[in-house]
């Protein structure tokens, strides 16, 4: 699923088959994401988004930071990812990387990054 580049986050969540409250989940922790790093960028990939996804299946979610992706800094996303869970009943699961990673370290050679660069679904 490709969107084009003038849609925007709101339209990329609500065109997902997914519930209501997963979107609203979605649509809360890339908020919470944008705010604290205006230059972040979330994905998501997996089978929630390919429609594959069965009751147990989480919605998997890219996050690059335009920063070093610290221990700390994860930490505070792992901490809002399960808030967000909680209030929503989703089932959120975020990789957290920095650009810098993202494009030069091992993580770039990795099926899962072509995967993600191919599929991925930019919210």
């Amino acid at each position: 699923m490709r969107l084009d580049p003038d849609n925007n986050k709101r339209s990329a969540i609500s065109s997902l088959d997914i519930s209501d409250s997963e979107k609203d989940a979605l649509d809360e922790l890339v908020g919470f994401i944008k705010k604290e790093w205006p230059l972040a960028n979330c994905k998501l990939f997996g089978s929630k988004l390919r429609g594959t996804a069965d009751d147990e299946s989480d919605m998997d979610i890219l996050i690059t930071l335009p920063c070093s992706a610290t221990d700390e800094i994860r930490r505070r996303i792992v901490h809002e990812v399960f808030n967000i869970n909680l209030s929503y009943g989703s089932n959120i699961s975020a990789l957290v990387v920095s650009d810098e990673e993202w494009d030069n370290s091992a993580i770039s050679v990795l099926p899962v990054h072509a995967f993600i660069e191919e599929e991925g679904l930019s919210l």
